[in-house]
């Protein structure tokens, strides 16, 4: 199965790359407490995931074909943990608390959790009435790091959907940018109102961020420098020889050596998580 992508205007630095659905498998560990998939990324040795669970407060060890490393490999105090990422520069694991509104920071290995609050760091006035006015469930969820141009990237789910552009070292708001429909944020079957985004991960060959979303069951790829427009691609899967779509997608990792992809999503005991092959430049069309 083959997804191929729509852009919103002529294509630049993104590229415009097809993503063709590989395998799937299911993930869900109710006696491990991982049932709620929330959160996915390449963990320090890239043959292995890290990922959390937002019912249960702690991080998970996952192989590539999504089996569990049980017990969990970290057991944290922060709940609602909505993302995690492995900075590969920093040798830490930073994990989003959308209850706390802030980034837990683990490591190096010897070192105590820590958990930076938005609040605290500087341009937090960006975004203090959007968070103080928002509903609690539209808050913090996926988070990417791009270590070669110094940022971190997180997401704010719906009404508004944001990107804020954080410090490598967590000390600053950066810039925040509304995911608009303008910007190609749009889904036929989703008002804007209710379009959400769940997840991302940095492409690195590009620069450019593939976002998903659970409610709209689609993936887009998006340009943080505005110099490519963003592509959009409706998530699906095979079951067996039936194509299906991909619901309640929460977790994205990109392994750049491989050119894979790898989505989680948050469906009870039918969790899964399914493989996809970037080919860049339209090759496999």
């Amino acid at each position: 199965m083959l997804l191929t992508g729509v852009a919103s205007a002529a294509l630049a630095g993104c590229g415009h790359p097809s993503v063709r659905f590989l395998k799937s498998g299911r993930i869900a560990d109710k006696a491990s407490g991982f049932s709620e998939p929330s959160g996915l990324s390449l963990a320090e040795e890239a043959d292995q995931f890290l990922s959390v669970s937002d019912d249960t407060s702690a991080l998970f060890m996952l192989n590539l074909d999504g089996r569990l490393e049980t017990p969990p490999d970290a057991i944290v105090e922060v709940k609602e943990l909505e993302g995690v990422v492995f900075d590969p520069v920093g040798n830490r694991i930073l994990a989003v608390s959308e209850s706390a509104a802030g980034i837990l920071v683990i490591g190096p290995r010897s070192g105590e959790p820590e958990l930076v609050l938005l609040d605290d760091m500087l341009g937090y006035k960006l975004i203090r009435k959007i968070l103080k006015t928002s509903d609690s469930n539209d808050g913090l969820e996926g988070i990417a790091i791009d270590s070669e141009r110094d940022r971190v990237y997180l997401l704010k789910e719906k009404r508004p959907r944001l990107l804020l552009e954080l410090s490598m070292d967590l000390t600053e708001i950066l810039r925040v940018r509304e995911l608009t429909p303008a910007l190609g944020f749009v889904d036929d079957d989703q008002s804007d109102r209710h379009l959400d985004v769940s997840g991302l991960t940095l492409d690195a060959p590009t620069g450019c961020l593939w976002i998903v979303s659970d409610r709209a069951e689609r993936l887009f790829l998006f340009d943080p420098s505005g110099s490519s427009p963003t592509r959009s691609y409706a998530l699906g899967w095979l079951d067996g020889d039936k194509p299906r779509e991909v619901p309640h997608a929460e977790g994205v990792a990109h392994d750049a050596r491989s050119e894979r992809l790898y989505i989680v999503n948050d469906n009870g005991k039918a969790s899964r998580l399914f493989t996809y092959e970037i080919l860049r430049d339209g090759a496999g069309q």
